[in-house]
């Protein structure tokens, strides 16, 4: 995956709000498929986002040391 370099800055507010309004959740066998996908789906964007963050955090110490 290439990063890119122009990505807007994620703040930690950012995070926490997107995590509250799309939490990790369980699921019974039973659960529809289609339910499951959209879940994963948003999880994914959060997971990503949770990603760039650390970068952008990592990226900013490695330039001030």
């Amino acid at each position: 995956m290439k990063t890119n370099d122009n990505f807007p800055l994620i703040s930690k507010e950012l995070l926490d709000a997107i995590e509250e309004c799309f939490p990790q959740r369980d699921f019974i066998a039973q659960t529809d498929h289609n339910v499951l996908v959209f879940h994963y789906g948003q999880r994914s964007v959060v997971n990503f986002l949770r990603s760039k963050y650390s970068e952008q955090n990592e990226n900013i110490l490695d330039k001030t040391s």
